[in-house]
């Protein structure tokens, strides 16, 4: 009895160890050919994508020059240094770059030190209300409200300042000097919501004055 039972034993921890090693092997083609689809698919695609920028885009030194007006709005694409979130900044009536910040929660840096903010190779897109003098209203609303923020917080209530982060504090300078909606959505009347940056980023009410990268 003994002897059967170590016979069963013995084939069993063969037949495990067996499959163990077909398990093994086939979790190394996968990991090869999800690698290989990865490269095809994905870093294959960032990498035309940011070759192109690299002659649609003008170099960031070209930003430094740019005649910015209050109101202007700078915003950064998802990638490493926003946290793969996208952020965005304003131009204060002073010229500096006021942004809602975790670490601040506002900031309002130089646009020198605003760019060292982010990481080599990320893009800076600039853009300008359409509407006449909406920037500067804008500008003066964020230098009498900014202090107002006290928390950096994703949260739904629009008309909160107190709470807040980039894109919505941006959203709520236009929204509360000229009644500019740079979300343009139907349900935004319930001053309920999130304003994701690429949300403003497609904002009709904006035109593009420039695209840079670093």
């Amino acid at each position: 009895m003994r002897k059967e039972f170590q016979r069963i034993s013995t084939f069993m921890h063969r037949w495990f160890k067996g499959s163990e090693k077909k398990r093994i092997k086939w979790s190394a083609v996968y990991l090869a050919v999800a690698g290989k689809m990865h490269r095809l698919l994905v870093e294959g695609r960032r990498a035309r994508s940011a070759a192109r920028r690299l002659h649609q885009d003008l170099p960031i030194l070209a930003l430094g020059q740019m005649k910015l007006e209050p109101g202007d709005i700078l915003y950064t694409p998802s990638s490493e240094s926003t946290y793969y979130a996208g952020h965005m900044g304003i131009i204060g009536l002073d010229g500096k770059v006021y942004h809602v910040h975790p670490y601040g929660p506002v900031f309002a840096d130089s646009l020198d030190w605003y760019i060292t903010r982010f990481y080599e190779g990320d893009r800076f897109i600039v853009f300008r209300s359409r509407l006449n003098q909406a920037g500067v209203k804008a500008a003066q609303w964020v230098h009498d409200h900014y202090k107002q923020v006290k928390f950096y917080r994703l949260q739904t209530n629009l008309r909160s300042i107190e709470r807040n982060y980039c894109s919505k504090f941006i959203y709520q300078a236009y929204q509360f000097t000229t009644g500019l909606d740079l979300w343009s959505r139907k349900f935004v009347k319930l001053n309920q919501g999130y304003i994701y940056p690429f949300r403003i980023e497609r904002s009709p009410a904006l035109e593009v004055l420039g695209t840079f990268y670093k």
